[in-house]
């Protein structure tokens, strides 16, 4: 999905603080996130609650953290809409891992973290050294792998060793165990994106391609790293999936790349890549989750919800571009 453009120059030039304002991406994110509070706290009973917030909290930790590493491979202007059937496949592998193991919590961990980075980082040799499209090559995965998936499991493993849930289970200063994951790996990928070459090239990479290969980027490179970064991620999903539920049935994950994409764009991250923030797949999540938990509790059906998630990208997608046409004024003036 590479699409090369000229980067907007008028964002360097902006001062003032409601300039400022219009330059973070997060922005409409953040402003709907308060409707929807706002909304959702009077329409729907115990919104609200200490409960309640902390099952969104809790909800919010598996998209939040398959968001952080989509987030970066979108910044790369690539996408992987392969990610729940990547979910779905590392769970299933991991749970026969831990069963056959006796709940061998070193082996679990390996197991996840191994096969879910190198299904990423098979997705991106594919795209930078094949030069098949990213659309084609994840939607291609996502069906092969949801194959794959529901022959290696196809009824489901009811259960696991109590040994191995440890990413799903329990509080720690009054906070879930998987949502503290959640948090401490934003942290991590904030500083990565921030501190390290390969962070600041990706932005660059993303923005304007020929660009980026004119200063001398190792294009490629930066986006098959984030390809596998992205499948890392999911890996450590698959561990707070395994720990939440303890059983992985043959339709885990479905759908959830849906949610995953809707995330990151809702959050503020351009859809065409260049533009976005650590911040804004973290922020994208709290809103998918606060957007998934007010609908069960106003009874929405399933079918509903997916419509209202894909109204919702429609809504972050139109807000991005009334953003960047309210900076483009101001800048003028």
């Amino acid at each position: 999905m590479t699409i090369t453009r000229q980067t907007s120059a008028p964002e360097r030039n902006v001062s003032g603080l409601p300039k400022r304002m219009a330059l973070r991406p997060e922005l409409a994110s953040v402003v709907f996130l308060g409707v929807l509070v706002v909304v959702f706290s009077v329409t729907a009973t115990g919104f609200l609650s200490l409960s309640n917030v902390g099952n969104i909290i809790e909800q919010v930790a598996i998209i939040g953290i398959l968001a952080l590493g989509l987030n970066m491979v979108i910044l790369s202007d690539e996408i992987d809409i392969s990610v729940g059937s990547n979910l779905a496949i590392t769970t299933s592998v991991t749970a026969l891992v831990a069963v056959a193991t006796g709940g061998n919590l070193v082996l679990t961990v390996l197991t996840a973290i191994a096969l879910a980075s190198a299904i990423g980082a098979f997705n991106g040799a594919l795209v930078v050294k094949a030069r098949i499209p990213s659309i084609i090559v994840t939607l291609a995965m996502l069906t092969i792998l949801r194959g794959l998936n529901n022959m290696i499991n196809p009824t489901g493993i009811p259960s696991v060793p109590e040994g191995v849930r440890i990413f799903g289970q329990g509080k720690l200063l009054g906070l879930s165990v998987s949502a503290w994951v959640f948090v401490v790996l934003a942290i991590v990928v904030a500083v990565v994106a921030r501190h390290t070459v390969w962070g600041r090239d990706l932005p660059a990479v993303g923005g304007n391609t020929d660009a980026a290969r004119f200063l001398g980027l190792p294009v490629d490179r930066v986006r098959f790293i984030a390809f596998a970064v992205g499948g890392l991620c999911v890996g450590i999903g698959s561990l707070v999936y395994l720990g939440q539920l303890g059983a992985v049935q043959p339709a885990a994950g479905t759908g959830l790349e849906l949610q995953v994409i809707a995330a990151v764009v809702v959050g503020g991250t351009s859809i065409s890549g260049g533009r976005g923030s650590v911040l804004a797949a973290v922020i994208g999540a709290i809103l998918m989750g606060t957007i998934l938990n007010g609908a069960n509790l106003l009874g929405l059906q399933e079918r509903w919800q997916s419509v209202f998630i894909g109204a919702v990208i429609l809504l972050a997608i139109g807000a991005e571009f009334a953003r960047r046409r309210v900076l483009e004024r101001l800048v003028l003036k």
